[in-house]
């Protein structure tokens, strides 16, 4: 079935491999080996949609290819260079993106807070070949760096099990409010362009305006992370105006049950649990029929060429063939406490680096924050860690509720107290809307 899915595709069929044969001659093992390959099969089908404008598949080519050139002869831009490159989520940074990767360039992808232009770097290395390096993590305001070689063999493992799993080849259109110089987003990114799919963006995310678009493309199936997800289901109509979706996958942030079963009851079993990390890339699915168990929500199981194990200390370890450079195919540690069940169902129970003492005993805050986040009037909750004179350590909550909610702090607190431990319940609760960083995910104080 997977082999005929690539043929489909001309990914696989006799005369897609000797196009691919075409493509890196002319591109290299680059990212515009892709573009030139969907380029020829869907030349005159819509890429990508930003705003009102639209390209084709021929157009993002031809656009990056004149890029390329001009980059070349009037900034001296060649093959072993390195540049950072302020990547905000537009068709320019797409071009951009293109066309560095044709030069044989070693990118870097830079976020909001970086500065708004190209920068030349020096590199040590003599081994001409285009990487990508993309940020990690973010959620504390940290954030490290992931590299990778740009070519489409890298991207080859995750279409597999998308296709396999999800199907994502049955639908035509992508909503991708994340940002490109994540991991998520550029797999997302990738994956659409080698299938030949339109990729709507957005350059920040704001609910209204995607579900604006959602409703105006036509939009089957919709990458995010799972706080935008809720507060897409909280503005006006968001039943209505998400009709056309089809496939729904979540990743990159812990999934709570509430919009699994809220997804569920207007868009039917259409949600899908991504799970991995930006060094070992994503390497586990939970199935509509996995997030219908139970009432806990399962990050999923391996997909195919992955291996995972629990430490002794609860922590899973990972091994895989798509990691970033230097990590490929050998162990590592997620960071993440995860609970295995009997038929191979992993569970996330918290980040080990987010255990906390509280009162002498270990408390862990993303297991705080899931209860919470479990009451009907809560969209979101971030909780973390704040100094006390009696006690040490105790934690704090910020908790947004939905629009007109009568809920107070008090009422939640007690609605806490059978549910978590004494030393779990947060000593302080304050209302206020949580800020979302640029990646979709919650801002954490710690």
């Amino acid at each position: 079935m997977l082999f005929k899915k690539l043929w489909q595709l001309h990914i696989l069929s006799p005369g897609g491999l000797m196009r691919w044969a075409v493509c890196f001659v002319h591109e290299g093992f680059t990212l515009m080996a892709l573009m030139r390959f969907a380029a020829h099969y869907y030349p005159d089908r819509t890429a990508l949609v930003d705003g009102r404008k639209r390209y084709s598949y021929r157009e993002l080519y031809d656009l990056s290819a004149k890029l390329s050139i001009k980059l070349a002869a009037k900034h001296g831009l060649r093959s072993g260079m390195g540049v950072s490159m302020y990547c905000p989520n537009n068709v320019k940074s797409v071009i951009l993106l293109f066309a560095l990767s044709r030069l044989g360039i070693r990118i870097k992808l830079k976020g909001p807070d970086s500065r708004p232009h190209i920068e030349r770097e020096r590199v040590k290395s003599f081994l001409h070949r285009s990487t990508i390096t993309t940020s990690t993590g973010g959620t504390s305001g940290k954030r490290r760096e992931a590299t990778r070689r740009t070519t489409a063999f890298q991207f080859l493992p995750p279409l597999f099990a998308l296709l396999r799993v999800i199907g994502v080849d049955r639908y035509d259109s992508v909503f991708m409010p994340l940002p490109l110089y994540h991991g998520f987003g550029l797999a997302v990114l990738i994956v659409a362009f080698l299938m030949g799919k339109k990729v709507c963006i957005m350059s920040h995310f704001d609910a209204d305006e995607a579900l604006d678009i959602i409703h105006h493309e036509r939009v089957e199936v919709l990458t995010l992370v799972p706080a935008m997800l809720a507060r897409l289901w909280q503005t006006d109509g968001a039943d209505v105006r998400m009709k056309s979706v089809r496939c729904v996958i979540s990743g990159g942030d812990r999934l709570d049950r509430k919009w699994v079963d809220i997804t569920r009851r207007h868009l039917g079993d259409v949600m899908f649990n991504l799970y991995g990390t930006s060094e070992a890339g994503f390497f586990m699915i939970a199935t509509p029929h996995d997030l219908s168990r139970g009432d806990e929500v399962p990050i999923g199981r391996p997909i195919g060429g992955v291996r995972c194990r629990v430490g002794t200390d609860g922590v899973l370890w990972v091994r895989s063939g798509w990691a970033i450079s230097g990590l490929r195919n050998r162990w590592q540690s997620t960071g993440d406490l995860v609970h295995k069940s009997a038929d191979g169902l992993y569970y996330h129970r918290g980040r080990i680096d987010r255990m906390v003492v509280c009162g002498g005993e270990n408390v862990y805050a993303d297991h705080v924050e899931s209860v919470v986040g479990e009451h009907p009037d809560v969209v979101a909750a971030a909780v973390y860690p704040v100094p006390d004179t009696w006690f040490g350590t105790v934690l704090h909550a910020d908790v947004e509720v939905v629009p007109h909610s009568t809920l107070t702090p008090e009422a939640l607190q007690e609605w806490l107290q059978p549910r978590l431990t004494r030393a779990e319940r947060p000593h302080n609760i304050s209302f206020s809307t949580i800020t979302l960083l640029d990646t979709g995910k919650k801002k954490r104080q710690n």
